[in-house]
């Protein structure tokens, strides 16, 4: 088996990070950035989940979507819009999640972006991080969690 020596890297330094935490541990991921139009927030989010069910610790479909901002492009010669010479500004949504840092699982949610989004050329962004997962055994009596508060999730 081949190995990747960015994800032996992470897998060291979380590694090492870990011997010094107490309430969680680290794990290497991939974090993805997706740029979305209004029309396609729903839709590609849930074709990720689908895909790659977005896990993070003892949950699931875990990711987070920012209110609208503007992204701003310019159709090329070879774009299905072809070369229009203006710059179109689209509403656009922020869709961010992580994924433990596993190439085939990379790959699925790549693909479910693209299978599902509107765009020719989506924007995805992707990049290697580390993400906490809860010692769930140590801190069930901490008085900030939601459920010693009287809250409901």
């Amino acid at each position: 088996m081949q190995t990747n020596p960015l994800i032996d890297n992470m897998r060291d330094a979380c590694t090492d990070i870990n011997k010094r935490l107490h309430s969680c541990s680290l794990i290497a991921v991939w974090f993805v950035r997706v740029e979305l139009a209004q029309r396609d927030d729903e839709r590609v989010r849930e074709s990720v989940a689908n895909a790659v069910a977005l896990e993070y610790g003892s949950y699931n479909r875990v990711a987070f979507e920012s209110s609208a901002g503007v992204q701003y492009f310019c159709p090329q010669q070879h774009s299905k819009s072809g070369d229009i010479q203006r710059t179109v500004e689209m509403p656009t949504r922020i869709l961010t999640f992580s994924i433990v840092k596993d190439t085939d699982k990379l790959a699925k949610a790549i693909e479910a972006i693209r299978e599902s989004h509107s765009y020719e050329e989506p924007v995805i962004y992707i990049s290697e991080g580390m993400a906490s997962r809860a010692d769930y055994s140590t801190d069930r009596d901490n008085p900030n969690r939601w459920w010693n508060r009287g809250f409901d999730i």
